[in-house]
């Protein structure tokens, strides 16, 4: 069976000197290089990772202050080889790893073909790319790397050239330990090592011949890399999520593939979702992001959604696989998703609250509980369990958090049936003037005050909208103690759905300035809430 990888070793040690920062750090168009091998790696389940620096190490060490990297420093790598650099992250090391050098831009292909391939120990090769800095590969009969060097004349037959992605075991990396510890040329590279070592391994030559990718050399090929080549790698990446969509749909209806006949891409913060065509019917694929398997129970969702769809609420789910997670809705014709500014337009509000007051109100069993502290511990045992290093100003956000739960035990709380994720995006207007509530993730039984919360804080309605609001919903005057529940349900959303960012990002994912903004907005809420109330000192 093949083991699952879940540490990667970075060798981001040498000095480029035709660039002012490391190679690493230079921006692509919508990501630095770094980033983007660090969002892969964390998407294909590489959670534990290991940087080691050298030349301009101190950009690295303030860009990655407060990420969830190891960085080990190699003070000699002006006179030591990659063997150095890839010896001393020994101490963070204990299993399996993925090894890779920083100063390219690659496809996720290449990782994802690495880690999928069969073998033990592999180093990715590919058709020759006529850089300056080539590392011919010769394989044997059986496909195991034989020879590998950078003088073309020491070349019986050329199979490609090595990419700077590896697998190696645990066994096969003490070996090369040792066998560097008798070592008395500090210049010597790994994969030499691993031309001698690795041949009793069989160290496999994983040939992917379709690849785009290089290796940043100078200002030259570094803008050709930005211009050109990186769009490339996007367009490719992008066909091939669409392709991949492409198959899971057939697949899920049981359909041939050539009645998919259209596939773009989507919306979406969590996950991945797809508006596909076929047999003249238009459908929502929903593909699960990364983490969302340890934060949503799938079952429970599929169960709820279809009763949200008995109300009336929710798009009919034609598949749902709750062991994945994979979903099809049938598509809202001419559809339009609610943003912040038209969910506070009086038409939109009329339509929201009446939809929000049919589910709160209406009898239907649905399973779970949504607790707002539950979700929160779960994630503060999740961000323990991975290590990761929370935003600043967490801890005084935590200790605000139990204070106001406290304040809420005192007010007490319902328990009604609700969405309990009203972001506007989550309503979607259908041409015919229809409102539909969708993702139905984090559903269960909560009180119905969160809900509110949830949507006037996610739209950003001021005082006067809010006012409005609260007339359709509650038909009456709201109460001082439901008007109180919603402040703390807003300062708790916040800090929670910040947790839940840093979880997202550790898992390579990118919401910029998402997560320390809500943390922010919390502890300011904070405030006023302690002004005008005074509950929680």
């Amino acid at each position: 069976m093949k083991h699952i990888i879940h540490t990667a070793v970075i060798l981001a040690a040498g000095e480029n000197r035709n660039f002012p920062c490391p190679e690493g750090l230079l921006k692509l168009t919508d990501i630095n290089v770094m980033d983007r091998i660090l969002k892969i790696l964390q998407k294909n389940g590489i959670d534990h990772i290991v940087m080691v620096v050298g030349g301009k190490e101190e950009q690295y060490r303030r860009y990655y202050e407060n990420r969830n990297l190891i960085l080990v420093s190699n003070p000699r790598y002006k006179w030591s080889g990659t063997m150095t650099s890839l010896a001393l992250a020994a101490p963070y090391v204990k299993e399996d790893f993925l090894l890779v050098e920083s100063n390219q831009v690659f496809e996720e292909a290449a990782v994802t073909e690495v880690l999928g391939s069969s073998c033990d120990n592999g180093m990715l090769v590919t058709v020759p790319s006529g850089s300056r800095d080539e590392a011919y590969v010769e394989l044997a009969k059986d496909g195991t790397i034989f020879r590998i060097s950078k003088d073309i004349r020491q070349m019986n037959h050329i199979d490609g050239e090595a990419v700077g992605i590896s697998k190696i075991t645990q066994d096969l990396y003490k070996q090369m330990l040792e066998y560097f510890q008798s070592n008395t040329n500090p210049m010597l590279n790994y994969e030499y090592v691993l031309e001698g070592i690795g041949r009793p391994h069989g160290m496999t030559g994983i040939r992917v011949n379709d690849l785009v990718w290089t290796v940043i050399e100078d200002e030259q090929h570094y803008q050709m890399v930005k211009n050109r080549l990186y769009p490339k790698i996007l367009r490719r990446e992008r066909r091939a999520r669409e392709q991949k969509a492409k198959e899971i749909l057939a697949r899920c209806l049981r359909i041939d593939e050539k009645e998919v006949q259209e596939v773009r891409a989507g919306g979406g913060m969590t996950n991945s979702n797809f508006v596909v065509k076929c047999r003249r019917e238009w459908f929502i694929l929903r593909i699960p992001g990364a983490c969302t398997k340890e934060m949503v129970d799938r079952k429970r969702e599929e169960h709820n959604s279809l009763e949200g769809f008995h109300l009336g609420l929710n798009p009919e789910n034609v598949y749902f696989d709750s062991d994945t997670g994979i979903k099809i809705t049938r598509y809202i014709t001419d559809g339009v998703t609610l943003n912040g500014k038209t969910a506070r337009l009086e038409n939109s509000i009329r339509k929201t609250t009446n939809l929000l007051r049919r589910l709160h109100d209406s009898a239907v069993c649905m399973q779970g509980e949504f607790s707002v502290r539950e979700e929160y511990e779960k994630y503060k045992r999740m961000i323990g369990k991975r290590n990761v290093t929370c935003y600043e100003g967490f801890e005084q956000a935590d200790r605000l958090f139990y204070r106001l739960i406290n304040r809420l035990e005192q007010l007490g709380t319902d328990r009604k049936p609700c969405h309990n994720d009203l972001v506007p995006e989550n309503f979607v207007m259908s041409g015919e003037g229809r409102m539909y509530l969708i993702d139905w993730e984090y559903s269960g039984y909560n009180d119905p005050m969160w809900d509110l919360a949830s949507h006037l804080l996610e739209s950003g309605f001021d005082e006067d909208e809010e006012e409005l609001f609260f007339q359709y919903y509650f038909q009456r005057e709201i109460t001082p103690q439901e008007k109180e529940k919603i402040r703390i349900y807003e300062i708790c959303q916040d800090i929670l759905w910040s947790a839940w960012t840093v979880l997202k990002e550790h898992d390579g994912e990118d919401f910029g300035t998402y997560g320390t903004d809500r943390l922010a907005r919390a502890l300011e809420m904070g405030n006023r809430y302690s002004k005008s109330y005074g509950h929680t000192d």
